[in-house]
């Protein structure tokens, strides 16, 4: 059983943590604020943010395989610039109405980013008409490409590509 001091000590150190936390979480906040501003800045003279600039410049179309959890089958072919992804399924026939692409990919996911990206362009963080979009396109009722525009950075585009994967291989499985 803890001490009395140990319990103070714990108690201290959540305190400072929690300061702490709030510290720079305004600090992250100020932070965005300035590249708002920066980019703001550059835009009005005429320049473009640098990272549109870097956009501009390598935007060579790179491709990946996306495959079955179960087995490495390749199930769909992803295509991805600095704007957007569009991934077509590869061999498989998959239905849009087939679980959980809609219920869990589409709302779930893809919805969730979109109205993230939505709340942070309301409170200025995001430029406006730079939130996540998404397409379905369909042939008879199957998925003949899913585009998402918009989709941030790395770690967003990885988590997009491997939710894919792994809803594809679950469709297969029904």
């Amino acid at each position: 059983m803890s001490s009395d001091a140990e319990v103070k000590r714990a108690a201290e150190l959540k305190l400072w943590l929690e300061g702490r936390i709030a510290q720079l979480q305004e600090e992250i906040e100020r932070l965005s604020e300035t590249l708002g501003y920066v980019d703001a800045t550059l835009r009005v003279s005429t320049f473009k943010p640098a990272i549109e600039m870097l956009a501009e410049s390598k935007d060579v179309p790179e491709t990946r395989e996306l495959k079955r959890d179960k087995g490495g089958q390749v199930i769909a072919v992803a295509t991805i610039t600095s704007d957007a992804v569009a991934v077509e399924p590869s061999g498989v026939a998959l239905k849009a109405t087939t679980p959980p692409f809609r219920s869990f990919l589409i709302g779930k996911i893809l919805e969730g980013m979109k109205s993230k990206d939505e709340e942070l362009m309301k409170a200025g963080k995001l430029a406006k008409g730079s939130g996540l979009r998404f397409d379905v396109e369909e042939a008879n009722g199957s998925i003949g490409k899913l585009i998402i525009e918009n989709y941030g950075e790395k770690a967003r585009l990885n988590e997009i590509l491997n939710t894919v994967a792994w809803t594809f291989s679950r469709m297969l499985e029904k």
